[in-house]
């Protein structure tokens, strides 16, 4: 058993900045009370937080860990299967790399989590894989295999197909995914009534429809749209089909709030500083504050390795500084995260049964100068700063 004593604790569910203790037991957060030593008594592992803040390790929702690697390279980047714009049958999960550089960016950021997705140049672009940050395989690190489909409405795609092949414009990336899903719900009604009832005869085997009509079933939809046109294009497909959907980057969502209140739309922000281009030119560390304002619960991402992950900490401190409340900041890259991923009940906070994934901060977690001076993933030290 492992104790980690004298915690300045955020747990994410209803605990803020208290001093407690966390016990761990096999991997999961057993106990959170006042001294655990003379609870559980001697012959425990015991950590001393220094009275440092103590929080859940952090999530990040939309990323290309280990599938585009941190030193872009051709054999490094499997990102984007570029060969056919509709490829729902592809899985991030065989292209992660657990040697990318980015996982060690991750741990020193504080990220414990991930979701690691195909890229942004196909409208149907795979799967997306949850995984720990740390690992010497994937099976190691894997959580959910394949928790979500990826499908892009950006830039990204017309400037790839465009002039070759269809996609060349927004309408045509819109009309490809239709098209997809229309074919993907024909084939799903024919192989459900045949799994009911054996008279009736399967569809004939297809790869990609197979693996697309799961979202007819539930899988959720990761819709990447910056543009607030995109967005809404987004949100008329996924209720034109009744998909269950975030969407993503939404650069601009805190230009189009009264729209997205309207729809109940799950936001996964960010990044929300960087480069800007004419698709992003509204990024603004500001976006939060204007979400948060108008009651619009979002999540947030660096979108690795567009952002760098050991920035997400970073990019929340900048939208505080835009007036973001710290407590919703945190939300967004915990608890919000793993909700937008439909993970709350393994990560994003830390309650008993759930995983022990820890970040003992050196400093305030909304300071500049503050780095993750310990990180746990289910109960074991995976990084410690280097003093």
């Amino acid at each position: 058993m492992l104790i980690i004593k004298n915690c300045n604790l955020i747990n994410m569910a209803g605990i803020y900045k208290e001093k407690k203790d966390l016990v761990v037991k096999d991997g999961k957060v057993l106990d959170i009370c006042d001294d655990a030593c003379q609870k559980y008594g001697q012959g425990n592992v015991i950590i001393d937080a220094c009275g440092n803040y103590v929080t859940p390790g952090i999530v990040e929702p939309h990323c290309s860990l280990g599938v585009k690697e941190e030193v872009f390279r051709f054999e490094g980047n499997d990102a984007d299967e570029t060969t056919d714009p509709i490829v729902p049958q592809v899985r991030a999960m065989d292209a992660i790399n657990p040697r990318d550089e980015g996982f060690k960016m991750a741990l020193a950021g504080g990220v414990t989590t991930a979701v690691t997705c195909p890229g942004n140049a196909n409208p149907i672009g795979g799967t997306c894989a949850a995984i720990k940050t740390t690992g010497n395989t994937v099976e190691e690190m894997v959580m959910v295999p394949e928790i979500a489909i990826k499908m892009c409405l950006t830039d990204g795609v017309k400037n790839t197909y465009g002039g070759k092949r269809s996609p060349m414009t927004r309408l045509g990336t819109a009309a490809l995914i239709r098209e997809a899903l229309m074919k993907a719900k024909r084939y799903h009604d024919q192989w459900t009534a045949s799994q009911k009832d054996p008279a009736n005869k399967p569809p004939k085997f297809d790869m990609k429809l197979h693996s697309l009509m799961r979202v007819f079933d539930g899988m959720p939809v990761k819709f990447i749209a910056k543009r607030g046109h995109d967005m809404m294009t987004a949100v008329r497909i996924a209720e034109e089909f009744g998909l269950t959907y975030t969407v993503e980057n939404c650069v601009d969502a805190w230009r189009i709030t009264k729209d997205l209140k309207k729809h109940n739309v799950r936001c996964v922000l960010g990044p929300v500083y960087g480069e800007k281009n004419s698709e992003n030119r509204y990024r603004d560390p500001i976006a939060g504050f204007v979400l948060e304002e108008n009651g619009i619960e979002f999540a947030a991402t660096t979108g690795h390795p567009e952002m760098n992950v050991e920035l997400s900490m970073v990019q929340m401190t900048l939208m505080v500084k835009k007036g973001l409340n710290p407590m919703t900041a945190l939300e967004a890259v915990t608890i919000n995260a793993a909700r937008a991923c439909g993970l709350e009940d393994r990560v994003g906070s830390l309650e008993p049964g759930k995983d022990a994934d820890i970040v003992i901060w050196d400093g305030d977690p909304f300071n500049f100068y503050t780095s993750a001076a310990t990180v746990l993933i289910e109960g074991n030290v995976v990084y410690q700063k280097q003093q």
